[in-house]
This record gives structure tokens, C-alpha cells and sequence, in this order.
């Protein structure tokens, strides 16, 4: 009988199995899909960054800066993960002119940034358009080849006695008092377990504790869109950049390829439960990028994608918290499209959390009870 169950075997779900089996737990993950099949797969790379983001995620993500270089080692894996730094590109006056205090509250949660303008501004990334008034750097910044990633951390927790289940979608959950005892599969498998259930399965765990405890979550899935250039070599991309306004995002793929996203829509099929690209969207998106980046006219595109949910949460913060009423039970979703740069810290602190009973501070902001949901 295993100590812990782990749905979903993303991001989230194999950093928290890696992290029991390091402490001596027996731990099931129960996957419905593969490894990495949802959001923590498809093409390009994902950022790994602080610039820009929520204050309340900062303190997560000084921590994560220290995280990310030890993964490769920690992992027996090379090659995942690349420090570029990143630009928030300013172009309007208004965004001009609240800069400084942007500049000021990150450095105040101990992110090392910078305004940037004139030449620094070109010298960290060439070919800008001439419209772009100046950018916010932070030099610590980078990106992860978060499918590869993720495989290896399943690789690793394989080796240390974790049991990875595929293709085991989940029909219901059994109780006793206030604590789960089993999880019921969709094939009528019952899995019996005597320690922690982690519900991480992304754009399908608000749905799972929906029906199980029937509690409702403020989140919903979005089909976000992904394009991958051909060969780009006009002006070499060094820094992974972003834009203050602009719906766009660009890093630079191996092979002098680039990666343009940045919040597009594609349309999901619930049927088929597969996703497809709007011809639209990749107009506007690469529109966008061109705005941004001139030396993009005329560039032509290798691979679209729209086939990876993402659970958006109302307040573009993630839900991390205990199922109210289940004193076993934990929930994480809502990640809203960035909650790929503080993985590794989150996925220990739940971890703590559900051995000791104490929840950091660090978790507090991220709670049910914002919602009014205790």
C-alpha cells in the first residue's frame, strides 16, 4: 500500500512525488494522459521568471533562483535550463512612467532588476523596434525545456521507488470520517493509500474536487496557442522577452528558431478533448511580434500548437491549499500560465506542509479563504 497519492503527472505532480520519495514515502502518481501530456508538454520552452509577475509570487521566486541551477545536477540531467534574462518591453508613456515603482517593488522582494533604456536597452537586445521606450531587466531570468524537464524529474523519482501509473483517469474517491482512504479508478481499480492525496493534475483537478467534494473552484481552462519559427537569423535573440502591453512573447528555440506566444486562444474540442489553432490568432500574435521586433517581416512559421490546457484562476494566482473538510487532501491549480518558474519551491513547501501540519507563510497568499472558501 502506498503512503501517498499523487493525480497528475505534470510539473507539480512528479516535483511533490520526487520530493516524498526523498523523505522515505511510498508514493503512487496516477496519470490519466502520460507524463508531461498537458500543460508541462507541447513545443517551445517556458519562462522562468520574475519580471513581471505578481508580488505575491516574488518571494517564491527568490527562492527559485537559487533552485533552478542545482536541478541539472540534482537530476542527472543536462540541458534543460538556460539563464538569458528578461525584457518587459515599455513603449506607452503610462507604463513609462509607473516603471520606477514597478522597478522598485521587485527589487523590494529582493529581484534584482533594472530600468533600461537607449543604448544598454539595444546592447541587451538588438533589432528592437524604434517605438520602445526603454525595459525592465532582470539579468537572472531564463527559460526550460519544460516537457524534457519534467521527464527527467519522473525519471529520477522512478529510480527512487515511485510508481507511475499512465493512463489512469479517476472516477471517485473514497472516504472515511474526514480523511480519503482510496482513490477509484476509472477501470473500478481501487487504490487504497495511508497518508496524503495531492490533487495536481492542472486543467483537470478543479473538475476532480468539484465531483468528489463537491467544491467549486474559481478556475477555468484556457487552450492557449504556441508557434515555433523557421530558422531565424537575421538578428540573434539572447534575451527572452515580453511586453508591457502588447499581447507577445518571444524566445529564442534551438537551432535559431524562436518561440512567439504571449496569451493567444485556441479553440478546444471537449469531444475530442484536442485543441486546434485559430488562423486569427496567429496573425494577431505574430503581428504583434513583428511590432515589436521588426526583423520578423516576412518570417514564416514551422509549427503551431493549441493542444495543452491551462487552469486560469479569477485573480491570475494560483490555488494552493487544503481541501476544506479533508484533512488529507490538497489541492494546486489555477496556475495561470506561470507557475512554471516557482515549481520546485512550491512542490516542497506542500510537500512540508502535508508531513508537519505547519504552512509556510510563503503559501499563505495562495489560500481558499481569499475566495471566501474555508
Amino acid at each position: 500500500m502506498p503512503d501517498d497519492i499523487v493525480i497528475g503527472a505534470g510539473a507539480y505532480g512528479m516535483l511533490v512525488a520526487l520530493e516524498l520519495a526523498r523523505l522515505g514515502r511510498q508514493v503512487q502518481v496516477l496519470e490519466a494522459g502520460s507524463v508531461a501530456c498537458g500543460a508541462s508538454g507541447g513545443p517551445g520552452r517556458r519562462g522562468v521568471r520574475a519580471n513581471g509577475r505578481d508580488l505575491r509570487e516574488l518571494p517564491l521566486m527568490r527562492q527559485a533562483y537559487r533552485r533552478w541551477p542545482l536541478l541539472e545536477e540534482e537530476l542527472g540531467s543536462q540541458g534543460f535550463y538556460q539563464r538569458t534574462g528578461h525584457l518587459l518591453l515599455l513603449e506607452r508613456d503610462d507604463d513609462l512612467a509607473s516603471a520606477d515603482a514597478r522597478v522598485q517593488m521587485q527589487r523590494s522582494q529582493g529581484i534584482d532588476c533594472r530600468l533600461v533604456a537607449g543604448g544598454e536597452l539595444g546592447e541587451i537586445q538588438a533589432g528592437l523596434s524604434q517605438d520602445i521606450k526603454a525595459g525592465i531587466y532582470c539579468a537572472k531570468d531564463g527559460v526550460c525545456d519544460h516537457g524534457g524537464f519534467t521527464r527527467a524529474v519522473a525519471d529520477r523519482a522512478r529510480n527512487m521507488g515511485v510508481v507511475v501509473q499512465e493512463d489512469t483517469a479517476i472516477s471517485h474517491f473514497e472516504t472515511h470520517g474526514d480523511s480519503v482512504t482510496a482513490v477509484i479508478t476509472a477501470k473500478g481499480e481501487s487504490i487504497a493509500f495511508s497518508g496524503n492525496l495531492f490533487v495536481l493534475a492542472n486543467s483537470g483537478a478543479h473538475e476532480l474536487v468539484k465531483t468528489a467534494f463537491n467544491l467549486q473552484l474559481p478556475v477555468w481552462n484556457a487552450c492557449l496557442q504556441v508557434m515555433i519559427t523557421e530558422p531565424f537569423g537575421r538578428v540573434h535573440v539572447d534575451t527572452l522577452l515580453a511586453h508591457a502591453h502588447r499581447m507577445v512573447s518571444i524566445k529564442a528555440e534551438p537551432d535559431n528558431r524562436l518561440m512567439i506566444s504571449g496569451g493567444w486562444h485556441g479553440a478546444w474540442d471537449v469531444t475530442s478533448q484536442r485543441g486546434r489553432v485559430l488562423p486569427s490568432a496567429v496573425e494577431g500574435n505574430l503581428a504583434q511580434a513583428i511590432a515589436v521586433f521588426p526583423e520578423l517581416q516576412g518570417v514564416e512559421v514551422a509549427t503551431t500548437d493549441a493542444g495543452h490546457l491551462e487552469a486560469m484562476s479569477v485573480d491570475d494566482i494560483p490555488i494552493i491549499d487544503r481541501v476544506p473538510g479533508i484533512a488529507n487532501g490538497y489541492v494546486a491549480t489555477g496556475w495561470s500560465g506561470h507557475g512554471w518558474a516557482i515549481a520546485p519551491v512550491v512542490a516542497t513547501l506542500i510537500v512540508k506542509w502535508a508531513l508537519s501540519g505547519e504552512r509556510s507563510e510563503l503559501l499563505a497568499p495562495f489560500v481558499l479563504k481569499r475566495f471566501g472558501i474555508d
